[in-house]
This record gives structure tokens, C-alpha cells and sequence, in this order.
């Protein structure tokens, strides 16, 4: 079954009857809550999910926005599990557990988590001026990349035993509750699990209820810029794959309708099993004719509903 995230409609200003008759429009069964709805609307949202018969396939950490930040627009980095600051992964920890509680509740099979990041200078800045202006592959910008990836690797080894203490704690919340956690890939290199991190978390954790979570944009994004090999994620973590986010990317643009971008979904295809849950996650503003066109594209090409 294809989900779709609310995502789309996270800048709009449509009421929550006209989000579920667009879904309905879409012929879309089954969502995943984004972390862009605030305690407010998701007291709306319940009587008319019911009644609409669409199921919650995910939830996307941190859901709903937690009222101590209910000023901003949401966000899955709003606190770091990995963060060094005992406050702050604390508030983490209580705001994750409330999602997954969350999420149990309305029968979602999985939290989609970002884990945090590494704290350092990452100039991500510089890394879009050599992709832009396409010198990546020159003396000075492989010169940077190399001793911004040694900084990030010197720096990591407390952050992984933050986001590791973190996971510790949620692990049973997620056992007790019935729920999965997917630890997405990021799009900045600085954040966390990367490539081979992924591999340390699944081992640690070994039997307990986490998995990998594939974004198809962020993985775009890193391969281009060359921080990790084509396809490696989803060849490396194919075994703990429990769901993805379909999006496809023009260069460093992500988040537009699959089929309308350079992404080569067909490579994606393979690991794609009945169990895996697909949510289409779009940004905001895209007309809903070309988001149609998307949801086509993957039911076509990539799934069978």
C-alpha cells in the first residue's frame, strides 16, 4: 500500500476536511503525520481521520509539535538524541516517547526518527558553492571535504554514544507500544547515523524493535556530492529496510513528485517488499496535478496499490 505524507500540505492553510478529501481525490488509503502539526490541529484531525477510513501507515518524529517549542513550524531536529547537553537529550527522549505513544495509539506501524547530528563548523555553505559552481572534483574543494569529514569522524565518538543512550531508553517504549523506529538517512553529511553508523546502531540493537529508513532524495543528494557509492545504503542496510520516503531531486532540490527528477527509482524497486512501508513525501506548494502525477508514476512503477 502507498502513503502520502501531509508534508504537502503543511504550508497551506486548508482545514482538515479539505486534506482528507484530497487524499480521497488521490485515491490515496493510508498517511503518515509529518512533524509540521501542532497539538491544535491534531485534536482537529482525529474525528475526521476516523471517519475517514484512511489509515496511519507512519509518524514522523516530533509529532505533534511538543508545546515547549509550539511557536515554531515543526521540525525532526527540533531536539537532538544525539546532542552532548544531558537538557536537551532529555527533551528528546520525552518528546520521541510521546510520539511513539502517539503513534501507537492511532495504529501506525513505525516512527520515522532523525537521530541528530555531529556538533562542529560543517560550512555546508562551501560544499554548495563547489557543487553549484561544478568544482567538487578540484584540488581545493577535495582538500575541504576531506578535513571536514576528519573533523566530523573525530567528533562523532561521543555523539553515537549520546544518540546510543538515547536509543537505550526508547527501545522499550517502542517494545511496550508495539511500534517500529526508523532511523532515516540525513542530507547533511555532518548528521547522524552515517554510512557505516547505521551498521554500529543495527548491532547494538540487534533483535530490538529499529530499523533503517531509506530517503530517496537524501541519499541522491550524498551520492552526487560523492560522500557515499551509488545505491550503498539500500545494499548495505537491505535486511533492516522497514520503510521509505519517495521523493525525487533535480541536483541538490529535493522533495518534488517521483518520475519528475533524475533519481533512478527502477534500482530502487528491488527492495520495495510487501512489508515495506511507502510514503510519497513532497514539500509544500506543489499543485496537486503534479502531485497526482507522482503517485501514478510510483503505483505504476514501483508498487502494485
Amino acid at each position: 500500500m502507498l502513503a502520502l505524507s501531509t508534508s504537502w500540505q503543511s504550508g497551506k492553510s486548508a482545514t482538515v476536511e479539505e486534506m482528507f478529501a484530497a487524499f480521497k481525490n488521490f485515491g490515496i488509503k493510508e498517511i503518515e503525520l509529518s512533524y509540521r502539526i501542532s497539538e491544535a490541529m491534531f485534536q482537529q484531525l482525529k474525528g475526521p481521520l476516523k471517519r475517514s477510513g484512511v489509515k496511519v501507515a507512519s509518524v514522523h518524529n516530533y509529532f505533534p509539535i511538543p508545546s515547549v517549542r509550539s511557536g515554531t513550524k515543526g521540525s525532526g531536529d527540533l531536539f537532538l538524541l544525539s546532542s552532548l547537553d544531558n537538557a536537551e537529550r532529555q527533551n528528546a527522549i520525552q518528546y520521541t516517547t510521546k510520539t511513539i505513544k502517539y503513534a501507537a495509539e492511532l495504529g501506525a506501524g513505525a516512527v520515522v526518527l532523525h537521530c541528530g547530528v555531529v556538533e562542529m563548523n560543517h560550512q555546508m555553505h562551501m560544499l554548495y558553492q563547489y557543487f553549484n559552481s561544478n568544482s567538487l572534483d578540484s584540488e581545493e574543494a577535495q582538500i575541504f571535504i576531506r578535513n571536514k569529514l576528519k573533523e566530523w569522524d573525530n567528533r562523532k565518538p561521543n555523539h553515537m554514544d549520546s544518540l546510543l543512550a538515547s536509543l537505550d531508553r526508547l527501545v522499550p517504549v517502542a517494545e511496550k507500544q508495539g511500534v517500529l523506529l526508523g532511523l532515516e538517512n540525513r542530507y547533511h553529511y555532518h548528521e547522524l547515523p552515517g554510512l557505516d553508523d547505521f551498521g554500529a546502531i543495527f548491532t547494538n540493537f540487534q533483535g530490538a524493535p529499529i530499523g533503517y529508513w531509506h530517503d530517496t532524495g537524501h541519499a541522491h543528494a550524498n551520492e552526487i556530492l560523492g560522500f557515499i557509492p551509488q545505491n550503498a545504503l539500500l545494499q548495505n542496510y537491505a535486511d533492516q529496510l522497514i520503510g521509505v520516503h519517495l521523493h525525487d531531486a533535480i541536483g541538490l532540490d529535493d522533495h518534488i513528485p517521483p518520475g519528475s527528477g533524475e533519481i533512478n527509482f527502477q534500482a530502487l524497486k528491488p527492495y520495495l517488499k510487501s512489508d515495506i512501508i511507502k510514503v510519497i513525501e513532497l514539500k509544500s506548494g506543489i499543485p496537486a496535478a503534479e502531485v497526482l502525477e507522482g503517485i501514478q508514476f510510483v503505483r505504476e512503477k514501483l508498487t502494485e496499490t
